[in-house]
């Protein structure tokens, strides 16, 4: 028998105290559901439901409130204002509509189903049809009174016990029936957990894309994503000074407010974001704060003057690194690398800005998707090094190519992020084909 928040219906909310065999269906169809792509490729919405399902199980429901939350798995600060920051709202929807679609995808039988109701934060369990194979607590016998006292036949199966105006059925299992019937159960449970495994990766073996996914989170975001730009300090030329070719060249193609090459991107990017149908909003990276980029998915556009770019990649394995970086009162033009964490005495990737524009042979970007525990929101990057880097990552990413790259890299099967070095040559000042040099995935 088991007890239930319904016990009267065969498919009821589950109550604790929770019993050992049921905290572990529960663990198994947890375990279940995030190795499955809908949850590896967002480690927010992963840490998010491994919390409150493991808190559930010890006890600690009412314990989940959206300020612990945001403290405990999102590492926010103790004073942290709920208000302002949306990240336990945000995730928590997010992580209805994956459950949703996981048991869309999956519909074969659970032997227990989570689920998170709209405006709490504590799961409920509920047990399916096949529900009698695990117990939610400990079932204890049925008392019976001295009066209703008899001498049980060891081979009845059921028997009658007489109770006040009419006869009250007990059914009598012997020990090895019982023992039996849990081998079964257990067989049963066992079996299920199987067949949910297989069928995810027959489904997996299948998916065109088993790489990191570069949209969805920003597909399914509930509010309007942040696109940062960079933004450039144009010092003006003074009346007597005429530019030679290289000077102009350098002004105009390099360092205006905002280039052509930044409308082109931004428009670009602007068409993708339409036609799959994400709202957003556009800003300077100058007037953002970081309370700005923690309240919905943000896209950082540009490297050496979008702060936050040069911040969110420090703790990449690709990280660009900027010497006279704008703004710094040196009277140099910058020069901007990108460096390998992993073997950082090696400066392959260098663009030099003190070089004129028309003598450019190559630039570099960086291009990636990341879970950033920084703002703790999800965050697409392209950053060029110039702006004709910039422009390669862009195509890269707008016309398909990454997706397909990263669908086909093994090392990005079943990864949720990924970060790349892209490449391109540069002819009579006009950039040639993206090329990714580098790819890490985790």
């Amino acid at each position: 028998m088991l007890r239930g928040a319904n016990s009267s219906d065969p498919v009821g909310a589950e109550a604790g105290p929770f019993g050992a065999d049921f905290q572990g269906a529960v663990r198994a169809e947890l375990e279940a559901m995030l190795v499955t792509p809908i949850f590896v490729q967002s480690g927010r919405c992963k840490r998010f439901l491994n919390y409150i399902v493991e808190q559930t199980l010890s006890g600690h429901a009412g314990q989940l409130k959206e300020r612990t939350i945001g403290i405990n798995v999102f590492e926010r600060a103790n004073d942290y204002d709920t208000g302002d920051d949306s990240i336990v709202r945000v995730t928590a929807n997010e992580v209805r509509k994956r459950i949703g679609q996981f048991y869309q995808e999956f519909p074969q039988a659970h032997l227990v189903q989570i689920d998170l109701p709209r405006g709490s934060y504590v799961p409920e369990f509920r047990i399916q049809p096949s529900r009698h194979g695990v117990s939610a607590g400990a079932v204890e016998p049925e008392p019976v009174s001295a009066s209703d006292a008899i001498h049980l036949d060891p081979n009845a199966a059921r028997i009658a016990v007489p109770t006040t105006g009419e006869e009250r059925f007990v059914d009598v299992i012997k020990p090895e029936r019982q023992a039996l019937r849990r081998r079964t159960l257990y067989t049963i449970l066992f079996v299920l957990i199987a067949a949910s495994f297989a069928a995810f990766w027959i489904w997996r073996g299948t998916d065109a894309n088993t790489g990191p996914d570069l949209w969805a989170a920003f597909v399914h975001a509930k509010v309007p994503v942040l696109v940062c730009i960079d933004t450039h300090n144009l010092q003006p030329l003074a009346p007597d000074q005429f530019p030679d070719r290289d000077r102009f060249v350098n002004l105009v193609l390099r360092r205006q407010i905002i280039s052509l090459d930044d409308a082109a991107i931004l428009s670009s990017m602007a068409s993708e974001l339409g036609k799959k149908g994400i709202p957003f909003r556009v800003a300077g990276a100058e007037l953002t704060s970081l309370e700005d980029l923690r309240r919905q998915p943000v896209i950082l556009i540009g490297a050496i003057d979008n702060k936050w770019t040069l911040r969110l990649t420090q703790n990449l394995r690709y990280r660009i690194e900027v010497a006279n970086p704008p703004g710094s009162g040196s009277a140099n033009e910058p020069i901007a690398s990108i460096i390998d964490s992993q073997n950082p005495a090696s400066r392959a990737w260098v663009t030099d800005l003190t070089v004129p524009f028309t003598q450019w042979k190559s630039d570099y970007a960086i291009l990636a998707r990341m879970d950033d525990p920084t703002t703790g929101v999800p965050v697409l990057i392209e950053a060029g090094l110039g702006n004709s880097g910039t422009v390669a990552a862009s195509e890269l990413l707008n016309s398909g190519a990454m997706e397909k790259i990263l669908a086909g890299d093994a090392t990005c099967r079943g990864k949720a992020n990924f970060e790349a070095v892209v490449g391109t040559e540069i002819i009579d000042m006009k950039s040639g084909p993206a090329h990714v040099l580098r790819l890490n995935c985790w």
